[in-house]
């Protein structure tokens, strides 16, 4: 214990470290530049159309500057034979080799909205700031470094077979055998992630503890000391977590092995708690910002809970099966919470009849692989057809079984989807509540209870849980969602959620990666009202994926601007709103929704009959109050549009939403004048191709001194009011302006 300053000291300098080196890359501003750069190739991976190149010791020619890291991305020729796509050229760009590329630099971005995945700090926990897609690939010198490089080919190699043998299912057995997800289902992912068994599609601790039962296990009954065994293993060990990619959980796990290895050989005891510290202590040297990956996380959380939470649940300890399994729940459920934001509520039984089944799963991708290479190696020989054919058709029997129980895990998943409940979303806990939860948990789990009492520490447990639940908002929020090049506005009061508008046309997955993530980050399960401004694409597309998919979120009510009546362009929306038995509304001028101190009020267009014929003309102009706070939202309305409403609408309002994403044909003179906002928000996607925000738009602003907001440079814009004060926050750039 006198030594924990020491290590704290060591890691908060190592990790200033760090982040010295990424701001310092950072600031070199590569970022959209193109360049020529030189360097070492680390690793080699193929995707469906990508040779991956990682480069260190990277020089950029012509300015002198380094990298750590550089990551090439270089397209390759695809054909229609399945098997081209795992051509290898491990003949030219060998691990080792000097590689020169040139092409376009681009940075990792940053999350710009709550819930939204974070790419920069992912990749900065592998060293990496930049990409680069390449133009041009040449070898420039260097030597083959074999072990790794021979390494990487036996992964080509064994994705191949798997390919060729395991049919549709290759890209799962790829994903749990190598760890190459290039090829994974999408559809198969998100089943596996919805019920909390994602991590069988992960090499961790449980692969390498098969492969390390099956090689030592092995040794010893053949007759091994526990040295000869254990070094052996340690081998073996090492040489699949290199061929996997050692993630950090698999370097955990090999890790803890070797750990274990060495305490039989000494007679020494093993400590769980010690070996996962130790291993901890490796990675996070490593790599610092290792610390905030999910997978890295939930590995050593579980291993915490098995060692440090089960053995204090109960008298049978951490050897009885029901402690350990809800050991591990107490210590990941915040972090399942915190990067997913819902929690599979049969996930536990689902792992109880998956997890034990995965041995076959793997010994089944094993003996095929290994018959798939044998099969190769004889043709390699010349051969007889016959025997390469049975050969071949052997390691497509091999990997039968395994392919059935992947189809009896898909039926497991879908049956506890159709079950009520079955995903609770209750949005990311804040960090104090993460901080609460754990020291609440910490001293339930050290005060010893009375005699027998176990069942009451149990339920004071349960009650710790109350801690994680979602909490109300206070007064009113609003939510300027960073869309690109489009429009997306959540509003949250008295206890109801609205979606204002929804959709994008750069971000072509917005509905998947921004919105629903935002969505369940806030523990929103129900839209209560969804309005559409006008039909198009940009305003759009993300609902709709929220009313064709199912994500967990329910929108009860769909409200459409009366004067785009029998557009074909509101067609999609309309067939979806029914087959989900959302009820659908049409609003116009006059129209009015009031939830308790909130009313919203629409303007603009008239009626249908008298509706103008643009599209952009008929947005929807809606004025919204809350006590004091008062909001103008417009759509893509024109200066034309906004004279109209200010022939019968001339009160001021504190915020104002800028038409048309700062198109310089809205946002008028006398409209401003007739406002006076004291802010205003600008939803634009960065270097879009028309031009917005103008700078008439921009100028106009600032000479009234009206405060102004950017998605494309603050992010997500939220605003806060109890009706009388009001406060600003944005998830990127500076905050509380």
């Amino acid at each position: 214990m006198w030594l924990l300053p020491v290590f704290f000291m060591a890691g908060v300098l190592r990790a200033g470290w760090a982040a010295d080196v990424c701001g310092r890359e950072l600031a070199l501003g590569l970022d959209g530049v193109s360049a020529a750069a030189e360097g070492r190739v680390v690793s080699r991976r193929i995707t469906d159309r990508w040779m991956v190149l990682t480069l260190e010791k990277v020089q950029i020619k012509g300015s002198g500057n380094r990298l750590g890291r550089l990551q090439i991305y270089a397209e390759m020729p695809m054909e229609n034979d399945a098997d081209d796509r795992y051509a290898d050229p491990g003949d030219r760009f060998a691990v080792g080799r000097q590689v020169r590329a040139e092409g376009e630099c681009t940075a990792f971005d940053r999350a710009k909205n709550p819930g939204e995945f974070d790419f920069c700090i992912y990749y900065r926990s592998q060293k990496l700031n930049y990409r680069m897609f390449a133009d041009s690939l040449e070898v420039t010198g260097g030597r083959t470094a074999w072990i790794r490089e021979g390494l990487c080919r036996l992964s080509f190699l064994a994705g191949q077979i798997l390919d060729r043998s395991a049919g549709e299912d290759a890209g799962v057995f790829q994903a749990l055998m190598l760890g190459d997800k290039a090829f994974l289902p999408e559809e198969t992912r998100a089943l596996y992630q919805e019920n909390g068994i994602a991590h069988l599609l992960a090499i961790s601790g449980l692969h390498l503890s098969l492969v390390s039962l099956a090689v030592y296990g092995l040794c010893r009954r053949l007759g091994a000391g526990f040295g000869l065994a254990g070094i052996f293993g340690g081998m073996i060990l090492t040489g699949y977590a290199a061929l996997t990619g050692a993630s950090p959980s698999v370097i955990r796990a090999l890790i803890m092995a070797l750990c274990g290895f060495a305490a039989s050989y000494l007679g020494r005891t093993y400590d769980l708690l010690s070996a996962l510290a130790l291993s901890g202590l490796w990675i996070l040297w490593d790599s610092p910002y290792l610390m905030c990956q999910a997978g890295v996380q939930l590995s050593f959380g579980a291993l915490a809970g098995i060692g440090a939470a089960a053995p204090r649940l109960g008298e049978a300890g951490a050897g009885d099966a029901q402690n350990v399994s809800i050991g591990m729940q107490l210590t990941t459920l915040p972090l399942v919470l915190y990067h997913f934001f819902q929690y599979p509520l049969y996930g536990i039984f689902l792992n109880l009849i998956t997890v034990p089944l995965m041995g076959i799963v793997v010994a089944s991708g094993s003996a095929c692989i290994l018959l798939g290479a044998l099969e190769a190696a004889v043709s390699a020989m010349g051969a007889a057809g016959l025997k390469t054919g049975m050969l071949l058709a052997a390691s497509g029997f091999a990997a039968g079984s395994g392919r059935m129980i992947l189809r009896w895990y898909e039926r497991c998943c879908h049956a506890a989807g159709g079950l009520p409940g079955s995903v609770m979303i209750l949005g990311r806990p804040e960090h104090w509540q993460l901080g609460l939860y754990y020291g609440l948990l910490t001293a339930a789990l050290c005060c010893r209870p009375p005699e027998g009492g176990d069942w009451r520490r149990r339920a004071g447990l349960c009650l710790i849980l109350l801690v994680l639940l979602p909490l109300p908002v206070r007064g009113l929020e609003v939510t300027f969602l960073d869309v690109g090049q489009g429009d997306g506005i959540c509003i949250r009061a008295e206890g109801q959620t609205i979606l204002v508008d929804g959709g994008s046309t750069d971000q072509k997955q917005l509905g998947k990666n921004r919105l629903e993530p935002f969505l369940k980050s806030r523990g929103i399960r129900q839209v209560d009202y969804a309005v559409v401004s006008h039909g198009d694409q940009d305003h759009i597309s993300g609902l709709l994926y929220l009313l064709e998919e199912d994500t967990g979120i329910l929108v009860k009510n769909l409200i459409l601007p009366g004067a785009g009546w029998g557009d074909p362009a509101y067609g999609p929306l309309k067939h979806a709103a029914a087959a989900r038995g959302c009820t659908l509304l049409w609003m116009e001028q006059g129209s009015r929704l009031v939830l308790g101190r909130l009313e919203m009020s629409c303007l603009y267009p008239p009626s249908r009959e008298r509706a103008p014929e643009d599209r952009n003309e008929q947005s929807l102009v809606i004025r919204l109050a809350y006590g004091g706070f008062t909001m103008m939202l417009t759509g893509d309305m024109s200066a034309e549009g906004e004279a109209e409403v200010l022939k019968q609408e001339q009160e001021p309002v504190m915020v104002l939403k800028i038409a048309h994403h700062g198109s310089r044909y809205s946002t008028s003179e006398p409209w401003l004048e007739a406002l006076e906002p004291e802010w205003a928000v600008i939803s634009y996607g960065e270097d879009n191709r028309y031009g917005h925000p103008h700078q008439e738009v921009t100028e106009r602003l600032q000479e009234r001194g009206t405060v102004l907001w950017e998605t494309a440079k603050d992010g997500a814009v939220i605003v806060r009011t109890d009706g009388r004060q009001v406060r600003w926050e944005t998830w990127a750039g500076q905050k509380n302006k």
